[in-house]
């Protein structure tokens, strides 16, 4: 049997799940089974990779990898996909590797569409996580890091781009007001339906990372998500030990 992968991300209110095989250089796409579930991935995860894997006549013992997204997007929903991957992983014994939630995104835009991508992912707290990908025939290549910034700023940097942008991510529902001065400027929005990761787009992204060797070592307990940033609680906790380092 050939190896077998399943892959799935739950950093935004999509649950993008997929099983995949490895054919020579790249992962095909068996079966997709994308849902959206907001504040609700915890509790369907799980049923719906055995619900895929029992449409396909498949075991979990049949699975030779499993492939999560590592964010960034909503700290809750990049904690419950990475803790589920690694202890599936454990469980099964099988590697774990991790792809990019923007990459993601990205290189399912790719299939379609050719030219600079900025997405823009929802990062909360009036911020986003925008990254920019160049796609060209059938591929994505990253051009940015991942970081969190204000919308105000991303919009003024791209801005000043020769060429304009084609948009993808959910932060751009969430801020549309201040993206309309890019879309005002030439930048297309692509379908709704590719802001937010799929399963196809994820085991692609997946595919070109472990050719570039960025997919991890595959060790479960190696794997480290992608935060860009403290959360609530830890800022809380350093804003409090700052504070009390301050007291006489």
């Amino acid at each position: 049997m050939s190896r077998l992968v399943l892959a799935f991300d739950t950093a935004t209110d999509r649950c993008a799940l997929a099983l995949g095989r490895w054919a020579v250089e790249h992962v095909e796409t068996i079966a997709t089974a994308d849902f959206d579930a907001p504040r609700a991935a915890l509790g369907r995860l799980l049923p719906a990779v055995r619900d895929l894997l029992i449409s396909e006549g498949l075991a979990p013992g049949d699975l030779c990898e499993v492939v999560v997204g590592r964010g960034p997007g909503s700290f809750t929903g990049v904690r419950i996909g990475v803790a589920t991957a690694k202890g599936l992983a454990h469980g099964l014994g099988t590697p774990l590797f991790g792809a990019g939630t923007l990459d993601a995104i990205a290189w399912a835009c790719a299939g379609r569409f050719s030219g600079v991508l900025g997405v823009v992912g929802d990062a909360m707290r009036g911020e986003v996580y925008p990254a920019l990908f160049e796609l060209a025939d059938g591929t994505a290549r990253r051009l940015t890091d991942d970081r969190v910034a204000h919308p105000a700023d991303v919009v003024a940097e791209w801005s000043a781009r020769a060429a304009p942008l084609l948009l993808a991510g959910g932060g751009l529902r969430k801020h549309a007001a201040a993206f309309r001065a890019l879309e005002q400027a030439g930048a297309q929005l692509l379908p709704e339906d590719l802001w937010l990761p799929g399963g196809a787009g994820l085991l692609a992204a997946y595919g070109a990372a472990r050719a570039a060797d960025h997919a991890g070592d595959g060790h479960p307990q190696t794997l480290l998500p992608i935060y860009t940033r403290l959360s609530d609680a830890e800022e809380n906790e350093r804003l409090r030990a700052g504070g009390q380092g301050e007291q006489p």
